[in-house]
């Protein structure tokens, strides 16, 4: 995390959710495991999405400033 803003916590959750869906997709035979870790990683994103929603409210419409 570059620093504490939501756009930074943002782009790490994402991150997080990648490498979650990276670990899934070599999951060969354990596919219950594959599946809790693609919802764990959707999980991530809605939080990411709701960080994001939160600096355009605190901020205004024109989030990131110039």
């Amino acid at each position: 995390m570059e620093d504490g803003s939501l756009q930074s916590r943002a782009a790490y959750l994402r991150g997080v959710a990648d490498t979650l869906r990276g670990i899934a997709s070599g999951l060969q035979y354990d596919f219950r495991r594959a599946d809790q870790l693609r919802s764990l990683a959707d999980g991530f994103e809605r939080f990411a999405a709701r960080l994001e929603h939160e600096a355009v409210t605190r901020h205004g419409k024109t989030w990131p400033p110039d």
